[in-house]
């Protein structure tokens, strides 16, 4: 996945959701590779392990959400 987004404009910031859905499951269907993420979202934001699988768990079900919309 690659980022090519221009963060200082935040009005226009977009994501294609259907990339990031597909990247989060794949991430999340592996255990160890889940672990490694979510560890290293931990020690980056300083969010509890916990925390970071719950923020990753509503994330993958807005973009659910989103990518039936279109």
């Amino acid at each position: 996945m690659t980022n090519n987004y221009d963060l200082e404009d935040g009005d226009n910031f977009r994501i294609n959701p259907q990339v990031w859905l597909r990247t989060l499951l794949a991430i999340t269907g592996d255990k160890e590779k889940k672990a490694e993420v979510v560890q290293r979202i931990a020690q980056n934001t300083d969010f509890s392990p916990e925390k970071v699988e719950l923020i990753i768990a509503t994330t993958i079900k807005i973009l659910i959400n989103e990518t039936r919309l279109n």
